[in-house]
């Protein structure tokens, strides 16, 4: 079920993973970090709604909002890095860069 929330049918578990996508590759290896037990201490996401359609992007929200230890995030999708509950951020602007803190 939790990677059916992903997109990935039974079809793309028992099939070779040279023959799943980018977006498909992205979304296998992120189950297996996210569902892992136990999980990862340190998670760190370079620009993880890339290649993922909007499903795709939610079910990542839900999986990512229930991990429990330190995230570090790259991204430019602000609705997603809006919701993660983030403690600081760092932004690049032309100006600058400034921290935020929560």
């Amino acid at each position: 079920m939790r990677l059916a929330q992903l997109g990935l049918d039974a079809q793309h578990v028992t099939g070779p993973s040279g023959a799943l996508s980018g977006g498909e590759r992205l979304k296998a290896a992120l189950a297996c970090v996210l569902y892992a037990y136990p999980p990862p201490q340190l998670l760190l996401l370079d620009e993880p709604s890339n290649h993922l359609d909007l499903p795709s992007t939610l079910a990542l929200e839900a999986m990512v909002g229930s991990y429990q230890g330190t995230m570090m995030g790259v991204s430019q999708d602000d609705a997603f890095m809006n919701n993660r509950g983030l403690t600081e951020r760092l932004e690049f602007r032309e100006e600058g860069r400034r921290l935020l803190t929560w």
